[in-house]
């Protein structure tokens, strides 16, 4: 292995070990949270966006956003879901649930919601703006064997479209947006999600850890995961506000869990490729 393959390796693995570690820093600073408060919880983990955890939420959201964009898939499909999914966490973070709940140790953040949000969204689409334009350039640009195909042409698209809805919707009827963006936004997040963990499991081109019999005991695990998160997507969808805090937990905690074990699986993996050199 190179000096410079076995930097970029380790690289990734850091970047890993920061979105398990801003998860755990969600969760550290809800449960902080709780502890102040006597007998009730917020309805939904996003709405301790109006609590003191309020900077842990958009700080951990965009964080995470930023982490999926970066890290490589291990196929082209996987890494069109990580961006996606990516391009959305910080919608989640910069357009509040508007159900602000009642459950605070401090006085609910109270703030002109509609005011932050055309300011912040209106940055994130310029940014956004000059994302896909680069992502254009170095696409049109890359040599022949890095060219894209029509996965990374179809994952380009898909971004457009998602910015210009984004826009379009932000423009024509900005009461809707503000209302509804946030649950849109983390419906389609928590489905990339499951569809990333769909993909682990099922996905041929992990690299080699201890053996077959291992490799085969993390695409099984990334299936329970990936089967319990849908699971829990299904039921929040159905149920709507009813219960939606604990389906959350459920489904981030799930994440994090596969998160932890993909982590493991790299990180043994370039341990055991190293030996081998």
């Amino acid at each position: 292995m190179s000096a410079g393959n076995d930097f970029e390796k380790r690289t990734y693995n850091y970047l890993r070990l920061a979105m398990i570690a801003v998860l755990i820093l969600l969760a550290v600073a809800i449960l902080r949270e709780r502890a102040k408060v006597t007998g009730c919880w917020q309805g939904s983990i996003s709405a301790y966006y109006y609590t003191p955890v309020h900077a842990v939420f958009i700080g951990a959201l965009v964080t995470v956003g930023a982490c999926m964009i970066v890290l490589k898939g291990a196929t082209t499909f996987k890494d069109v879901l990580l961006n996606l999914g990516g391009l959305l966490a910080p919608v989640v973070a910069f357009v509040p649930t508007p159900n602000a709940g009642s459950c605070s140790s401090a006085e609910i953040v109270s703030r002109r919601a509609a005011v932050d949000i055309a300011n912040n969204m209106f940055a994130y689409f310029v940014v956004g703006a000059v994302a896909l334009l680069v992502a254009l350039i170095l696409g049109l640009t890359a040599k022949r064997e890095a060219r894209w195909g029509r996965t990374e042409v179809g994952g380009f698209v898909a971004s457009v479209v998602l910015w210009l809805a984004g826009i379009i919707w932000l423009k024509a009827d900005p009461d809707s947006f503000n209302g509804n963006a946030h649950y849109t936004a983390a419906a389609l997040l928590f489905a990339v999600i499951i569809g990333i963990v769909f993909m682990s499991a099922r996905g041929k081109r992990h690299q080699p850890v201890a053996g077959v019999r291992e490799r085969r005991n993390f695409a099984r695990a990334y299936g329970v995961i990936a089967a319990a998160m849908l699971v829990c997507l299904v039921i929040g969808l159905i149920a709507r506000s009813s219960g939606i805090l604990w389906i959350e937990t459920a489904l981030l905690g799930l994440f994090l869990l596969y998160w932890v074990l993909r982590t493991a699986e790299q990180w043994r993996a370039d341990t055991e490729e190293s030996k081998s050199e």
